[in-house]
Parts: C-alpha cells; structure tokens; sequence
C-alpha cells in the first residue's frame, strides 16, 4: 500500500515539475497566438478593403476569409512547437499526411466549390444585381458565397446553386448588355394588305413607352399558317426582365388596339368540328327501332317462325352499304370448325 501511494505521488510531483517547466513555453504560446489572431483579423480587413475598393465585393469577402484563416493555422503551427519544442513542423505535416487522402475524400465538394467561386470571382461573368439564368433557375444574383451562388427568382424566392454547378453550365446572362430584343407572333388574314398592317404594326410598337428607336422595330412577314400569314414583330428595350414584361403587354395592347382602328381584322382560332355520318346515323336508327319492338312484345310469347321462302331470301338480307362492319369479323377465328376446314 505504501508503495502504490508513493508510486502515484511520483507521478504527480513529475506532473506538476513539468507544468512548471512548460508554463513559460504557455504563456508565450498564449501571447504568440494572440499576437497572430490580431494578424489574422488585420490582413483580412486590409485585404477585403483593398478588394472592396475596385468593386470585388464577394472576391474580397472570399479572400479575406482565405488570408484570416489561412494566418490562424500558421499561428497555430508556431504555437505548437513554442509549446511542444520537441515537435518540429515537419513532423506535424507528416502526421497530417497520414490521414490526407480521406481528408481530400471528405471535402471534395467544398474544396472544388470554393475553388470555382475563386474562378467566378476572378473571371467575373456576371456580378451582384445580373440577372442570369441557369437550366431551369432565372433570376437576379444576389451574392457570390464560399460554397454557393445566391439566386432570386423573379417569384420572389431564394435558390443556392452550388458554384461547381454555376462553373460548369451554360450560364445565361439576360443583363450582360444594355439593350435586349423581345418578339411576338401576329397572324393576319390572307386578305389583308401586308404593307399596310406592316406600318400600322410599326407605329404600335413605337407607341410604347419603354421600346427604343435605334434599333428600330422589325416588322417581318414570317409565314403562312392555317390560312393565316404570320408576322413577327421584334422590338429593343432595356436588358431587364421588368421592361421586357411591361413592353410585351403594351406592344399586345397597342397592335390589336391600332388594327381594331385601322380596319385590319386579325383572325379568330378556327375550329374544325367532324359531323356524323350519315352510315352511323342509319344504323343507330335501325338499333333503337330494333329495340321498341323488342320490349313491345309480351312477355312469355314465343316468336313466330315464318316458313322458308326462297323468294324473299334477297330481301331479308341487310343491306350491306347500312351496316357497319367489324374488320376482326372478316377475319377466321381459331377453333375446331376452321381449323378442320383448312387442308393440311
């Protein structure tokens, strides 16, 4: 007994010898590691204002977030052999090697998100406030992230799209230029004079507010369809989505507006309805004749069988060109009566 408690203040006198030994190399860890966490938190703000002054708000965001932590990890590092002087630096590295292929595994994902916001921040295809379509996403961006690009809808919904996914797609941007070209389909009769419904059409669409001059409006005779001729009306107007929506509806308005008033009748949908014919009509009155008969009989009274006469043997035969006939009847059926009438 006596052994074992001097066995266990052994330990304890050395463990407390050494946090004494280890104390100065502490507080001087504690010191370093406040000194590179006010680093730290400088370079990032003087690189993110540095970024931020040539309108890179998101890079410089993204940036100064690499430089803080990547300024923290090297602080840890030099904490670690103030601390530990045993452990050098190479060998920490080669501890973290160890496990660097599931690490690499593990944040595959984030890494090639992180290094694709980098790339779409440097390259620049599109910034805060473009109005960009990507597959089935359109909207207007909202911010460049770490690991997504945030997205508006134009329904007033937020959608994040990972930035590997917005690297390597086709991305739409509506907004890239000043100006946009929008179209609508006008059918017209063939009677109508296509000049003249071409300048009325023109002076519709430069009636609306928000269409530009230059370039002017296009007013194309397109195509024949459904005994209609088709013209395609294209117009200019700001890149934003508010201005193609208002000028769509203002261009409708005014076109149909400005025929109405000029006497040019743009056609109704025609639509072709299939009359009975007059075969099935027959038949069907036959049937429903047929059938009052049937239930005019008494019931229980046996129908009276008419002797043969070879004579109207031509007139009780229907008449072929009043019934309509199955095309499976015309066929041979599978049985015992015509499978033994057909030689072998």
């Amino acid at each position: 007994m006596t052994a074992a408690l001097q066995t266990v203040q052994q330990k304890l006198d050395g463990w407390f010898t050494g946090f004494f030994f280890l104390l100065p190399n502490l507080i001087a860890g504690l010191i370093v590691a406040a000194i590179f966490v006010a680093a730290a938190f400088g370079v990032a703000q003087l690189l993110r204002q540095a970024v931020m002054r040539a309108g890179r708000r998101d890079l410089g965001h993204m940036l100064a977030s690499f430089a803080f932590w990547a300024v923290i990890f090297l602080g840890g590092l030099v904490v670690m052999t103030i601390v530990l002087p045993s452990m050098q630096p190479g060998d920490i590295f080669t501890s973290l090697g160890i496990g660097s292929v599931a690490i690499g595994f593990a944040f595959k994902d984030i890494l090639q998100n992180w290094l694709a916001g980098i790339f779409i921040l440097i390259r620049r295809p599109f910034r805060r406030g473009d109005q960009i379509k990507i597959g089935d996403v359109e909207g207007t961006v909202q911010a460049v992230e770490t690991r997504a690009t945030l997205v508006k809808t134009y329904s007033g919904r937020l959608v994040i799209i990972p930035n590997a996914e917005v690297y390597t797609k086709t991305v739409t941007v509506n907004t890239a230029y000043d100006l946009r070209r929008a179209e609508v389909m006008v059918p017209v009769g063939l009677e109508v004079d296509l000049e003249q419904a071409m300048d009325v059409f023109r002076k519709a669409v430069l009636s609306v507010e928000h269409v530009v001059d230059d370039p002017s409006p296009d007013i194309l005779p397109w195509e024949f369809a459904d005994n209609n001729v088709n013209i395609r009306v294209r117009w200019w107007m700001k890149s934003q989505r508010t201005y193609e929506v208002r000028t769509r509806a203002a261009v409708v308005l005014a076109v149909k507006t400005m025929s109405e008033s000029s006497g040019i009748a743009l056609p109704a949908d025609t639509k072709i309805s299939f009359a009975t014919t007059p075969l099935i009509v027959a038949h069907q009155e036959k049937e429903k004749q047929k059938s009052k008969r049937a239930s005019a009989k008494p019931k229980g009274a046996k129908p009276s069988i008419p002797p043969h006469d070879a004579t109207k043997t031509e007139a009780a035969l229907p008449d072929t060109h009043d019934v309509v006939r199955d095309p499976e009847a015309e066929k041979p059926k599978h049985g015992e009566l015509n499978e033994g009438a057909v030689p072998r």
